[in-house]
């Protein structure tokens, strides 16, 4: 009891703290997050109900059975371009759904750090602060720490839809091709990181071709990495579901709208192919 005490004041010191490095949501993101609960969908389910980690899964099915897609944005919550995709994602397929298959779209995966511009939320004392860190937590486990316990929720979703790709939304600081050899972690920005299997293989070829003609600034084009780090969602699903499994990485360092915009067409490639629209 005393543990769960420290923990939870713990959460509430790390809110309190973030307060005022919050990122405001474009108003077209605030509106739908405002309007989630009215939109309509085929089902909606609460990850970690009665938590204050709770946030919803969508799931849009469309009129003929076929493939399912599971998309996931908010994971590192300083990352805003992959949860502003995954929300307007939201509210595209709540207006008109896919054409067969399903979608399911976790918009905001980490909810508490979304909410507080935060890569990670905090842990315990004495405990690796990557278990904080939603994208580190892979495979999931249902008595875990929270973020543990999201993963397993994600990867029961993902699971039990058979899903045949797995789409993470995520940022960088800067576009990869700006080469900065002592840290390359921060030069991420404009990959598409891929599991080397063969369904992620081919359609990795098909999104840089089709990102790559909409984009004239060199620096800008996007490049493929293959092998997602250990642990993260992207390498969990291509490793234990053998299907195409991907990490989208945008710039922080180009505009919101730009980054968005990206994020939205490589979903798009994705889904074309996969026949749901």
């Amino acid at each position: 009891m005393w543990l769960k005490f420290n923990f939870l004041l713990l959460i509430i010191i790390f809110i309190l703290s973030c307060a005022g490095t919050k990122y405001k949501l474009t108003p077209e993101a605030q509106q739908i997050k405002q309007n989630l609960t009215t939109l309509p969908v085929s089902d909606v389910f609460q990850l970690m109900e009665g938590t204050p980690y709770r946030t919803p899964a969508f799931v849009f099915e469309g009129r003929e059975p076929g493939s399912s897609v599971i998309i996931i944005g908010g994971t590192h919550g300083n990352e805003p371009a992959g949860y502003e995709a995954a929300l307007r994602l939201v509210k595209r397929f709540g207006q008109e759904g896919p054409r067969k298959g399903k979608i399911i779209i976790v918009p905001l995966a980490n909810k508490l750090a979304v909410e507080n511009y935060s890569r990670r939320i905090p842990v315990p004392e004495g405990v690796d602060r990557e278990k904080g860190n939603l994208n580190r937590c892979y495979p999931g486990k249902p008595d875990g720490y929270p973020m543990e316990q999201m993963a397993f929720a994600i990867q029961q979703l993902a699971i039990e839809n058979n899903v045949e790709a797995f789409l993470d939304l995520h940022e960088a600081m800067r576009p990869h091709l700006e080469n900065d050899p002592e840290d390359e972690e921060k030069n991420l920005g404009q990959t598409i990181i891929y599991h080397p299997n063969e369904p992620s293989t081919w359609l990795v070829m098909l999104m840089l071709d089709m990102i790559n003609s909409v984009i004239e600034e060199e620096t800008n084009r996007f490049s493929s990495l293959e092998r997602p780090i250990k642990n993260s969602a992207a390498w969990w699903a291509g490793n234990y579901l053998d299907c195409a499994a991907f990490t989208f990485e945008t710039p922080r360092s180009l505009p919101i709208d730009e980054r968005i915009r990206y994020q939205l067409i490589l979903v798009d490639v994705v889904l074309k192919e996969k026949g749901l629209l």
